[in-house]
């Protein structure tokens, strides 16, 4: 059965193996031995993919003998049974009769009952059975009870004269499927970024976790686990987000089974699709949990060679557990001055701020021995090998700015009106840096004076404005203003 597929069926399989000879007036066997059985998925109240149960005929039973012309699965024989067989029909029936050196197709049956809890089968041709044959039978579209607990199906084998041998009680269980997600740091510096959620999954299938949208609803998967081998005690899952979560938010973890492939050999070499592998549920109930992952509040992680901006918060994961550490300077490639200290808890990392910091190049050293700490993981370490370097902010750029130019002994200015913002340049030679920017300043304040009104901008009203700086100052006097002001600057450069 496919993916794709998804439709229902039964399929019972009798296996034929060779019978060693036994001796004259031997011991009699029990009429079919109980083997096994189990519904996929395994979880209460779902209509299941399949639900193989087997048992061994023995030598004396009467389908040895004669041959087998029916068969019955009664699953209602356990008082607890609250489930469902009435979805199973004859389209849902594929019969196989395997020995140890050739596998045979039987479609000739029908199914004649499948009600309160009895699927029976019979079989228009005599199948031939023989002592020690496994007979597996995979049935479709059976509801699970509705509880976890211990059940039993009944298994009764006919000939076609009309003797049964059996019943005989197969055990299965039922289990509910569960997650949890406790609230938990992933760092986002981290290449696997891996978490852990825990609980059953009791067939073979993943948990997957997914972003959750603003309505609450399952929103884009970020990681899953490897196919999970079916169990039914609690055990922790790792999940790997590969850097998919680069902000703290709520995530939703999902259990669900594979759904291609007819035995687990086959579902542990899948991989998860969501589109196509089903959520497991417990009475219609999702296998789900959500839990709040948390991100580091950091501008960065502390390499070798790396630039950072004075304040910047650097995460620093190349240390030990509950161990002291210190920033230092470095000068010339030797350890200078010590700017600040930390300690890292159990995880062995911490967030360093750089704020205080001057500019310049650092290296982060043991308290205890003054050793330098390895921040590229290689064999060299030493202070100039592995340090990383704060730098100055970048400044924000002003929306004006007024410059004197006298190079060619004329007084030159250049207007320019973007968005709303007027820049005025008239540069001069030789004049410092302070004397420059106090003639910026007088020179905006010039401005100002020559409009001789607010120079607070306001909202766009809509009518009655007339250009970028509000109503009644249009581009012309926005050109005069500007104008008069480079003039001012010009002549107080000389």
């Amino acid at each position: 059965m496919t993916k794709a597929g998804h439709s229902a069926f039964m399929t019972a399989v009798v296996v034929v193996a060779a019978v060693a000879a036994v001796a004259v007036g031997g011991p009699a066997a029990v009429a079919l031995e109980p083997d096994t059985a189990a519904p996929y998925p395994h979880s209460p109240g779902v209509s299941v993919q399949e639900f193989p149960v087997s048992v061994v005929a023995e030598r004396n039973d009467a389908v040895v003998l004669n041959g087998m012309g029916a068969l019955t699965l009664d699953f209602g024989a356990d008082s607890g049974f609250d489930g469902s067989v009435t979805n199973v029909s004859a389209d849902d029936v594929e019969v196989t009769i395997i020995s140890e050196t050739d596998q045979q197709t039987v479609g000739a049956f029908e199914v004649t009952e499948s009600s309160d809890g009895t699927v029976a089968l019979e079989f228009t041709q005599r199948v031939e059975v023989a002592a020690g044959d496994r007979i597996l039978v995979q049935v479709a579209d059976v509801t699970t009870p509705s509880a976890d607990g211990q059940y039993s199906v009944s298994v009764s084998a006919t000939t076609p004269g009309g003797t049964t041998d059996g019943p005989v009680s197969v055990g299965y269980r039922v289990v509910s499927a569960s997650v949890s997600f406790p609230n938990q740091t992933a760092s986002q510096f981290n290449d696997t970024q891996p978490i852990t959620v825990s609980g059953v999954v009791p067939n073979a299938g993943y948990v997957g976790v997914f972003t959750v949208n603003e309505n609450g609803s399952r929103g884009e998967l970020v990681g899953n686990t490897e196919p999970i081998v079916a169990q039914y005690n609690t055990r922790n899952y790792t999940v790997a987000l590969d850097g998919n979560v680069e902000a703290s938010q709520r995530l939703e973890a999902v259990v669900f089974y594979e759904t291609t492939g007819g035995n687990a050999a086959v579902r542990l070499n899948g991989s998860l699709d969501p589109a196509e592998d089903e959520v497991v549920t417990n009475d219609g109930v999702p296998a789900n949990a959500t839990g709040y992952v948390a991100t580091i509040d950091a501008d960065g992680r502390i390499t070798t060679g790396s630039e950072y901006e004075i304040g910047s918060r650097l995460f620093f994961d190349q240390g030990e557990p509950d161990t002291g550490y210190q920033v230092q300077a470095v000068e010339d490639g030797t350890l200078g001055e010590v700017v600040t200290t930390f300690e890292t808890p159990a995880s062995g990392s911490a967030v360093v701020s750089t704020a205080g910091f001057a500019p310049g190049q650092y290296a982060i050293t043991r308290l205890d021995d003054g050793s330098v700490v390895s921040l590229d993981g290689d064999s060299t370490t030493g202070a100039q090998d592995d340090s990383f370097f704060v730098t100055e902010a970048v400044a924000e750029t002003t929306n004006a700015t007024t410059t004197a130019n006298d190079s060619v002994g004329t007084d030159t200015m250049t207007a320019e009106t973007t968005d709303g913002a007027a820049t005025t340049e008239a540069g001069t030679t030789g004049q410092d840096t302070t004397e420059q920017e106090r003639t910026e300043t007088e020179a905006s304040e010039t401005t100002a004076a020559t409009d001789g009104g607010d120079t607070t901008s306001g909202g766009d009203d809509g009518d009655g404005s007339s250009g970028a700086f509000g109503p009644g100052f249009g581009p012309v006097a926005a050109v005069l203003a500007l104008l008069a002001a480079a003039l001012v600057a010009a002549r107080r450069a000389r």
